[in-house]
């Protein structure tokens, strides 16, 4: 391929690359580099905090540890539980449905407690 055919051919696909995907593209190596971060943390034996703590049973050293809708159980061995006898209410955090009050209707979407749209 010669200079005047690649010009043209990057132009093409330069021109075609829209701002938001060059974002996702810059956003998502970002993300990598901050994993591979952790992972060589972990590998050193440093602490690394992640995103999935926090929920029903969880350890935990006090309520700020815990997720909305749950609070530190500090009676015996302290786990995050949920400060409702039938577990999460609309807007609480979860991980599966069962963390929810079933009573009320409430399913776990995307780690959060709502109501469930195919039971009305």
């Amino acid at each position: 391929m010669d200079a005047k055919t690649f010009d043209r051919v990057a132009r093409i696909v330069g021109d075609q690359t829209s701002r938001r995907t060059m974002f996702k593209a810059a956003a998502g190596s970002t993300l990598a580099v901050l994993g591979v971060s952790a992972v060589g943390r972990v590998a050193l034996g440093q602490a690394v905090t992640t995103s999935d703590t926090g929920f029903k049973g969880d350890s935990c050293d006090d309520s700020g540890d815990c997720r909305r809708g749950l609070i530190c159980n500090s009676a015996t061995n302290p786990t995050c539980q949920y400060k409702r006898s039938c577990g999460g209410k609309k807007g609480d955090a979860c991980k599966n449905d069962g963390h929810c009050c079933n009573n009320r209707n409430l399913v776990c979407d995307n780690r959060k407690c709502k109501r469930d749209r195919g039971n009305r």
